[in-house]
């Protein structure tokens, strides 16, 4: 692991970001919708100083652009990505919030987490040991992305917005203690309620809902799943829900929230009955995978989603 801080600004070098990533900003924007560049900085944090800060100078010539809100630096921060500790996560915060205020002072940073002991149902007190026992486990797998944790990484004031996974546990789990899934998660924005982090960030929360090949669902099974994963996050205090991805190809498959060919499913549609109430969307496009092209992409993604987080090329 990387352990000195490279908190210098980049060397103030004439960047050209990808022309195909700078045209799906542009198409983005163009379509009413508002982006945030994304990239992987923990990656180029642990590469070293000279990646770091080449990273940084790409992203920031990009978060630059008309329609641009901020930019996600991190995915699923301090769980299972080389940042072990919660003294590490904080050294890389403070090295990238430096880094990009000193380019873009007003530019949002964003990240995302997944805090595994928000599943166990903390405050509950009438399921026995169950709870402190998940926690303990949780938190000797995860101790970077732990409720403690993201107390002090909040506090710091690194981060402007924080998309939240409540790290579930599987529903057989919740079923051998007569919880159910719903109330698992409402539990767990209660509590984030209770710690107050949406005082201190723009919270919203996130969920892959991306499938391979044909959503094979129902609209009961769709309905199920966004009441759980957007409902119910959005009655206790987020502001957005993150939902993973557009297109992309995953562990050798190519998955998506359209059927083939920008077609209607279940799924779509229960997500585009939330935006019609009012929800906001958000999603994840790379111009490197695209189901027809660039315009019909976008059109059909913004009919759903307010947010688009546009990756950065940046590898």
């Amino acid at each position: 692991m990387n352990t000195s801080s490279p908190t210098t600004p980049a060397d103030p070098v004439a960047v050209r970001p990808g022309a195909a990533y700078v045209a799906a900003i542009k198409a983005v924007v163009a379509d009413g919708a508002r982006v945030y560049v994304e990239t992987d900085l923990v990656k180029r944090w642990l590469q070293g100083p000279s990646a770091f800060r080449s990273t940084v100078a790409v992203v920031a010539a990009m978060a630059s652009m008309p329609g641009v809100d901020g930019v996600k630096i991190a995915d699923e921060l301090g769980y299972r990505d080389g940042l072990t500790s919660p003294a590490a996560v904080q050294a890389f915060l403070d090295a990238a919030a430096t880094a990009l205020h000193a380019r873009l002072p007003h530019t949002k940073i964003l990240v995302d987490m997944v805090v595994p002991d928000l599943g166990c149902l903390p405050g509950s007190t009438d399921l026995g040991a169950w709870p402190q026992a998940c926690a303990q486990a949780q938190e000797q797998l995860t101790p970077a992305a732990t409720m403690t944790a993201v107390d002090g990484y909040l506090a710091s004031g690194d981060i402007d917005v924080l998309d939240l996974s409540a790290g579930l546990r599987p529903d057989s789990e919740y079923q051998s203690i007569g919880v159910s899934r719903d109330d698992a998660m409402r539990q767990a924005w209660v509590e984030v309620a209770r710690r107050g982090w949406g005082s201190e960030v723009r919270l919203q929360a996130r969920k892959a809902l991306a499938f391979p090949g044909d959503y094979l669902g129902d609209a009961a099974t769709a309905e199920a799943d966004v009441h759980t994963f957007v409902d119910i996050p959005l009655s206790e205090g987020a502001r957005a829900v993150d939902i993973w991805t557009w297109r992309q190809v995953y562990q050798g498959q190519v998955v998506r929230l359209m059927n083939p060919g920008l077609a209607d499913n279940a799924l779509w549609a229960a997500l585009l009955s939330r935006r019609q109430q009012g929800a906001d969307l958000w999603t994840h496009m790379t111009p490197s995978s695209l189901e027809i092209g660039l315009s019909a992409d976008v059109g059909a993604m913004t009919q759903v989603m307010s947010t688009v987080f546009v990756a950065a090329g940046t590898g």
